[in-house]
């Protein structure tokens, strides 16, 4: 039975490696095998920094769903990390493979279709993976129903950028025409149900008491922010086209997921913050000490190779550089995040700590219970404080 939660724990993990990996070989494949069929491309630089804008998704995903296996709002995040990174990959896969042009248009159209979805639950349940309230069940019906419809119409509507020619199962004729437009229509009810999902954090903001308030706020700008950029571009279509418009919109998506981390980090939001500090902070960690290492052989190298002529030596300095580093970089830069994103957490040591310095040089009793009352209604806060001594038995006065 120990094997099952180390199982759960790691299922998020896995599937944050495999989205951050696909979005990776999109950019890639697009980079190395552009389009030649005659159709102007989307750039592998457009999809770069889409992706990009999806990145922190699958990440932040993963971090509740290990930590909150029974929260489904955790595994939510982790199926739009999917959802993005299959979008983003079956085209130019199915190209490099080989395989028929109208096979990858329905797997993107499959893959968007799911993201589109996803990311309506991602406004509609936060943060407790629940609805608002039951009058919201109509709305997710409606989202799933309207889903289901689009995921069929898929193969139904043929591909415009295809030469090669309609697939199997595309209707032409009226019929064509009628399924055209029922996806079309398909399209903006499911832009105005997301729309409508992203009322509800607002909802829920005028609703929660001043702690979840605080939880709340950051995810409510990101959620604005998304809601303009929906509009102008899916409603008013004035979105500028190209890589302007591919940064607006993975700056909105980005927004998503730092929002959940202030939450997380700032106002305990799961109560994971200190995993969430200690991932930060590794993160920032493993990259600094990355670029010291191949900075320092690169150098070194160029010093050192034409007196010894080889790079071992190079290679052995910048390892023992960075092994001496190790240390103060991550104690520097934890107390950094903490002082950052974990303030409380911050405020509360340093408060035991300067308590601790004054109780080495302290002899008077009557101080000392001062200054332990303070220190403790500083760190935890509590509603009230009483210290307890305990009296000398007779026997231990009199020996």
């Amino acid at each position: 039975m120990s094997g099952r939660p180390a199982l759960r724990r790691a299922v998020p993990w896995v599937l944050c490696a495999v989205s951050l990996a696909l979005l990776a070989l999109s950019a890639v494949l697009r980079w190395r095998y552009p389009a030649q069929d005659g159709v102007a491309p989307i750039s592998w630089l457009e999809t770069t920094v889409d992706a990009l804008g999806f990145a922190g998704i699958p990440v932040v995903g993963a971090l509740i769903a290990s930590r909150l296996p029974a929260n489904p709002y955790g595994w939510l995040w982790c199926g739009v990390g999917l959802a993005a990174g299959v979008s983003h990959v079956v085209q130019p896969l199915v190209r490099v493979a080989g395989g028929p042009a109208w096979l990858g248009w329905q797997l993107d159209g499959w893959g968007f279709v799911s993201l589109v979805v996803l990311i309506l639950f991602v406004f509609l349940l936060f943060p407790t993976g629940r609805l608002p309230t039951r009058r919201w069940r109509w709305l997710s019906r409606a989202a799933v129903t309207d889903a289901v419809l689009l995921t069929a119409l898929v193969p139904l509507i043929d591909d415009p950028s295809d030469p090669a020619g309609p697939g199997p199962w595309v209707l032409t004729g009226a019929a064509g025409r009628y399924a055209l437009g029922t996806a079309v229509v398909c399209v903006y009810v499911m832009v105005g149900l997301v729309l409508l999902a992203m009322v509800s954090p607002v909802l829920r903001f005028r609703r929660a008491g001043p702690v979840e308030r605080r939880q709340l706020a950051w995810f409510l700008y990101a959620t604005v922010v998304n809601g303009v950029i929906l509009v102008v571009d899916a409603v008013l279509g004035v979105l500028p086209a190209g890589l302007l418009g591919a940064t607006i919109d993975a700056a909105g998506f980005a927004l998503l997921p730092v929002a959940v981390a202030i939450a997380v980090l700032r106002y305990r939001l799961y109560e994971i913050d200190r995993i969430v500090s200690r991932t930060v902070s590794y993160g920032l960690l493993t990259a600094g000490l990355l670029a010291l290492y191949f900075g320092l052989v690169a150098l070194l190298r160029t010093l050192l190779a034409p007196v010894t002529g080889s790079s071992a030596l190079a290679v052995a300095g910048s390892t023992l550089a960075v092994a001496a580093a190790f240390n103060p970089a991550r104690r520097r830069l934890q107390a950094g995040v903490d002082r950052r994103f974990d303030r409380a957490r911050y405020d509360a040591g340093r408060a035991v700590d300067a308590f601790a310095a004054r109780l080495r040089d302290q002899v008077d009793l009557d101080e000392i219970s001062t200054g332990l009352r303070e220190t403790v209604t500083a760190t935890v806060a509590p509603s009230c404080v009483a210290v307890w001594l305990r009296v000398p038995s007779s026997t231990a006065v009199e020996s």
